[in-house]
């Protein structure tokens, strides 16, 4: 959601000259596809379908999918440049060891090996098995745990290094509940879920069963799993409240958390992953994991070790035979969101390895299909949404000037980071062999592990991308007060060099001022521009923005996505804000573009008219019934359909713009709407 260096923070005066806000000045292409549009629509009535009605109608989802929209569009596009990438790369004989040409060819083509792959079996896993059958006691079950955590399987939690919330020059390890297939506190213990459930018991039964476990007994496991991940998740989180970053924030001593957690072996958990036992730990949920321990040593070593080789099976599945892929997709694929069927096998080897090593890939890809002009513009982008967002805190009547200097601030301290870093990340020490897929996975995953690990003796290394370059995606981090826009998001339909400027400032323009807005949303509201969780609002000034927040709460609360099933407004409203207040920046830097002049007529359009419509076609999306149902549950964004036409509603320039008024669907009335950036 890094390596540009701090030279390239922003100005802190404004961008003076108007022209400066022009990305393109004389482009005819009005950025908006109007083969989209369905004009039976009325815009006053109903936007979202008159922005993409026809393309709703005709557009057929792709059995592999369970949702379809821009962000896929652009990525099918990047697929197709990266598999030219990757045949390339597999045929590479001459590619000396040790070198990343090396890793990418044998990473691709072991794991696109799938006659391999079946011929193995469940062998891959030989060693982990041997390492579960060995458990003798509970300190025997800890140091399981945590070596089973450099191959990405967390048991009761999960532990890593990441900066301290209230030094961020400081890396810290920290503890965070984790340990359960479903994912989420929710699926467990609401009885909407009870079909979910039934389904994950069954999937847990396939598992054991191909894993040579006898029908009987591998049934028992199933029942065991699910009923020691339901005792577990009891005092879990819920995702609302693992919004709120400082009742994540927890320090405890060595001492206070073995007191805490009697009977864990804490100083053998760090040994096993040769560290010492850090001065402090940060404990983000305290109650759970105080649960999580008493658990552990009241459950029986055999139902911990029915329970750790689950989770063995469950990350092992996708990356072992057909069989064990094909289970693997049924339940997290077809039952969980609604796809009849797997991606190609080499876009997920994709995925896998984007997640793992994808900087080596994204190195090949940005030189071949991004060009340094497109940073440029980008670039200049930025500077405009800055220096509209200077002018609108400088509007903002309910804050007082302390506030809207120490917002000021945030913006003269952002770290920018586009298409690629300075510095790509060295894989020195990782060993990608030729046994097979699993292997591989287990290999790259630890040696990440103990890249982040390395990470716990050094200060936050702030040119660090979260991200890779061929994400498409885009982020801010409060901790570090950066905002990263990765080189695959750069482009059609987002960022259209060849485009009038409506259209880029109303798709990337509203993308940049979301994530600048997310230093000033419910939660990063809460750091400082050092990336300190700290208050630095007034009092007063924090008073009147909580109003303002609770109002887009209850406004996204009272929309039904399906069935009875409503947006969680209180689950979103960090995007919600983003939305709105990213859009907000990115009409007022649009307008700015303008100078005194009228926008011109392309298309049929006005400028202000393709500006909005852009928005709403960027969010065009058909989603299964399943995935909604699954991403209401989970998902820290509204569905695409509510992200599209929601904040529009708030916007009086929307409203004059299509000359909406009482009456028309679409209208707001001038008190009901949000306005907060």
């Amino acid at each position: 959601m890094t390596s540009i260096l701090f030279s390239l923070r922003l100005r802190t005066s404004l961008v003076s000259a108007v022209s400066a806000f022009s990305i393109i000045a004389t482009a005819q292409n009005p950025g908006i596809n109007l083969t989209h549009l369905d004009t039976t629509k009325k815009a006053c009535d109903d936007f979202y379908h008159f922005c993409n009605g026809t393309w709703q109608k005709t557009f057929e989802l792709p059995p592999s999918d369970a949702r379809f929209g821009s962000f896929n569009e652009i990525n099918e596009n990047n697929l197709r440049k990266l598999k030219v990438i990757y045949e390339s790369a597999s045929k590479n004989r001459a590619a000396a060891s040790g070198t990343d040409a090396q890793r990418l060819r044998d990473f691709y083509t072991t794991a696109m090996d799938s006659a391999k792959a079946d011929l193995l079996g469940t062998a891959p896993l030989s060693a982990q098995k041997a390492m579960i059958a060995a458990v003798k006691n509970t300190d025997d079950f800890v140091a399981l745990k945590s070596r089973l955590e450099f191959y990405g399987i967390n048991l009761f939690f999960s532990g890593s290094v990441s900066p301290d919330l209230k030094n961020s020059r400081r890396n810290r390890f920290g503890l965070m509940q984790a340990g359960y297939g479903l994912g989420d506190r929710d699926y467990y213990h609401n009885p909407a879920h009870k079909t979910i459930r039934d389904h994950y018991q069954n999937y847990l039964q396939q598992l054991f069963l191909m894993a040579g476990t006898s029908h009987s007994l591998a049934a028992e496991h199933a029942e065991t799993v699910l009923s020691l991940e339901t005792r577990l998740t009891e005092p879990a989180l819920t995702r609302v409240e693992m919004r709120d970053p400082e009742r994540l924030y927890n320090l405890y001593s060595p001492a206070s958390l073995r007191e805490m957690t009697p009977g864990v072996n804490w100083d053998l958990y760090f040994s096993t992953k040769k560290i010492t036992v850090p001065d402090s730990i940060n404990l983000a949920t305290v109650d759970y994991l105080r649960h999580a321990a008493m658990i552990l040593l009241h459950t029986p070593l055999k139902a911990l070790q029915v329970y750790a080789e689950a989770h063995l099976l469950m990350e092992s599945a996708p990356f072992l035979s057909h069989r064990f892929a094909h289970v693997n997709f049924t339940f997290r694929g077809k039952i969980m969101s609604g796809a009849k069927t797997m991606k190609p096998r080499w876009q997920r080897v994709h995925t896998v390895m984007n997640s793992t090593m994808g900087d080596i890939v994204s190195r090949e890809f940005v030189k071949k299909h991004f060009p340094a002009t497109s940073k440029q513009k980008v670039n200049l982008m930025i500077d405009n949404l800055i220096a509209a967002y200077r002018e609108r805190i400088a509007t903002r009547d309910w804050m007082s000037e302390p506030t809207k200097s120490q917002a000021n601030k945030k913006l003269d301290l952002l770290i920018r980071k586009v298409g690629y870093p300075e510095k790509w990340k060295d894989y020195s020490g990782l060993t990608v062999g030729t046994q097979s897929f699993w292997d591989n996975v287990c290999r790259v995953n630890s040696w990440l592990s103990q890249d982040n690990l390395n990470d716990l003796k050094k200060p936050v290394d702030r040119q660090k991308w979260q991200m890779t370059p061929v994400t498409v995606n885009a982020y801010y981090d409060p901790t570090t007060n950066e905002i990263t826009f990765p080189a695959a998001i750069l482009q059609p339909p987002f960022f259209d060099a060849s485009a009038d400027d409506a259209a880029n400032y109303g798709t990337m323009g509203a993308i940049i001022g979301h994530e600048l807005t997310h230093g000033f949303d419910d939660q990063g509201a809460q750091f400082d521009a050092d990336g300190n969780m700290k208050m630095w609002w007034t009092e007063e000034d924090y008073a009147k923005f909580k109003e303002k927040t609770a109002r887009i709460v209850k406004q996204y609360d009272s929309y039904i996505a399906i069935d009875t099933i409503k947006v969680n407004g209180s689950l979103t409203q960090g995007e919600n804000i983003a939305d709105l207040g990213g859009l907000t920046m990115a009409y007022h830097a649009y307008k700015k573009s303008l100078g005194a002049e009228p926008s011109k007529v392309i298309g049929g359009y006005t400028g202000e008219q393709r500006f909005f419509i852009a928005w709403t076609q960027g969010w065009k999306s058909i989603t299964r019934d399943e995935e909604l149902k699954r991403l209401l549950t989970i998902d820290y964004h509204s569905p695409a359909y509510f992200r599209a036409f929601v904040p529009l509603t708030n916007m009086k320039e929307f409203h004059e713009a299509f000359a909406i008024k009482p009456g028309h669907k679409m209208y707001r009335p001038e008190a009901d709407r949000v306005e907060i950036w």
